[in-house]
């Protein structure tokens, strides 16, 4: 799953209205903002495999760390701490937000992935594999992802013409990148592939920012 991952990240201000945009949309996708940088290192590994889903020909056949049940529940008490000893204000709504926030990713990647996640580092493996059907999984992609921009639009207001605007704006962009991230060919060398990945989160957060700047809570 791509953009379908922000849609708990735009819902996030039901739990925590003092959490900034762009931070839940890090936490939503921190685990694979790790997974590019350790694929790029061999930490953690990926081959292609033409055909492998519909969706994409990526084999995540080793990702412990990153996307196994423990692994993704140890990221998001890690990311709830942070919070609590950095933030101003919410420090434990903000936490309970935040550490939702990160283990959706995993909750929404075993709907789509193919069994590569883990129960436990070497054990068995689940996936409910809606990506070999790519039409649903985009579904429910988009399905997610419009259910938190509702949401989102509940729970603040803008400040101004470009606050009214940029919404709309970043969802076109959103939908723009889930369409590049099916269709765009991957790199052979998978160290570019990893750390391509891990920059289109980190730009999709700092666009998220806008939103932050430009919009305020209710």
């Amino acid at each position: 799953m791509f953009v379908g991952h922000y849609g708990p990240a735009l819902a996030g201000k039901t739990i925590a209205r003092s959490v900034p945009l762009w931070v839940f949309f890090l936490a939503v996708q921190f685990v694979d903002v790790l997974w590019g940088i350790f694929i790029a290192n061999g930490i953690e590994h990926v081959r292609i495999v033409p055909g492998f889903t519909e969706a994409n020909p990526l084999d995540l056949y080793d990702m412990p760390i990153t996307h196994s049940l423990p692994g993704a529940l140890g990221w998001s008490v890690l990311a709830g701490l942070v919070w609590m000893l950095l933030a101003p204000a919410q420090k434990k709504a903000g936490a309970i937000a935040i550490g939702l926030a990160v283990f959706s990713h995993w909750l929404l990647d075993l709907i789509v992935h193919v069994p590569d996640l883990e129960l436990w580092p070497g054990g068995m493996r689940v996936g409910l594999g809606l990506w070999n059907n790519y039409p649903l999984a985009l579904a429910v992609e988009f399905g997610v992802l419009l259910g938190g921009f509702v949401l989102y639009l509940r729970m603040t207001e803008a400040k101004g013409l470009i606050g009214r605007i940029w919404p709309w704006v970043f969802m076109a962009l959103l939908a723009l990148a889930e369409y590049a991230n099916h269709a765009a060919p991957i790199p052979e060398d998978l160290a570019v592939a990893g750390y391509m990945g891990t920059a289109t989160f980190l730009i999709l957060t700092a666009l998220a920012a806008i939103c932050d700047l430009t919009r305020k809570t209710r």
